[in-house]
């Protein structure tokens, strides 16, 4: 075999696989450079991902047995409503704990600069 036609097979490998240097798409593999490519707006792209995630996620706890879903509070007849309701309650939390940060950032500035939140208490 010729060392162009080597170069260009591992090249080509490269490319499919997404491991060539010189290819920028490499974030989430070919399937990602599908999403990118027909869900421009980042919203959308943003909800692709999470069906898709979600998808994987289901698609992972399904290879387990019954007993096992039942560790986790999940069952194999409501696995899709418990992986949905696994995330929302994620974000939730999520949304909670940055309100917590937020508050507790605030309260951090406060202390260092004490003249402040009276001068903010006397508007």
């Amino acid at each position: 075999m010729s060392m162009a036609m080597t170069t260009a097979s591992t090249m080509t490998a490269n490319t499919v696989q997404g491991t060539g240097s010189k290819d920028g798409w490499r974030r989430d593999g070919l399937i990602g450079l599908w999403g990118r490519m027909i869900h421009r707006d980042p919203e959308v792209y943003a909800a692709w991902l999470e069906d898709r995630d979600l998808t994987t996620i289901t698609a992972a706890l399904l290879r387990l047995n019954e007993r096992q879903l039942n560790r986790l509070g999940m069952s194999r007849a409501t696995l899709a409503l418990d992986v949905e309701a696994l995330a929302v309650r994620a974000d939730r939390e999520g949304a909670i704990v940055s309100d917590i940060l937020r508050i507790v950032g605030e309260a951090d500035n406060a202390d260092r600069m004490p003249g402040a939140a009276h001068a903010i208490a006397a508007e």
